[in-house]
């Protein structure tokens, strides 16, 4: 008697840890916006393009490793979807002509892949064109970011990209 009760045991544990184990390998990635002003948008060269850059936060609540192959950038100009135009980007600053041994420092923007190990979490940078002009409701304008990772699995977050400054002295100016 007490071994079938301990074999009935055995087999619902062994049964609550499977389904625990694969359970806790699906894919799950969860992205945030950082928190503060860390989505900005900048005036690019010419007048008709603003540049948005940003952070975002990208968290792997999996016990499998994953990583970002692709990214999608959108707004909802008026009722009108509207993709933004992206692709990995390398932005580099200029060494200070004072001091001659500071290195040339560049950033990468929508890197892909992007690794993301199993429990962590990685910042991850944007980069995108908005073509034309677009008012900014409370002054930022609503982005809407989707991020696919290896497995084909598309996740999206909102962020709100506020105006730099250089943006605003820059239409001022034209005005």
């Amino acid at each position: 008697m007490f071994s079938g009760i301990m074999s009935v045991l055995a087999l619902l544990f062994s049964i609550a840890s499977f389904a625990y184990v694969n359970y806790d390998r699906r894919v799950k990635l969860l992205l945030r916006p950082r928190k503060g002003d860390w989505c900005v948008l900048d005036r690019a060269t010419n007048d008709r393009e603003t540049i948005f850059r940003g952070i975002i936060e990208a968290y792997n609540h999996s016990s499998r490793p994953n990583a970002i192959r692709g990214y999608r950038f959108w707004i909802d100009n008026n009722g009108v979807h509207e993709d933004l135009e992206s692709e990995m980007a390398a932005i580099g600053e200029g060494n200070n002509p004072s001091l001659p041994d500071e290195q040339e420092t560049s950033e990468l923007f929508n890197v892909t892949p992007l690794p993301i190990p199993a429990y962590t979490g990685v910042e991850v940078r944007l980069y995108a064109i908005v073509k034309g002009v677009h008012t900014l409701p409370g002054n930022h304008l609503p982005i809407t970011v989707e991020i696919e990772d290896i497995h084909g699995k598309w996740y999206t977050v909102e962020v709100k990209a506020s105006r730099t400054q250089r943006l605003i002295s820059g239409r001022n100016a034209s005005s």
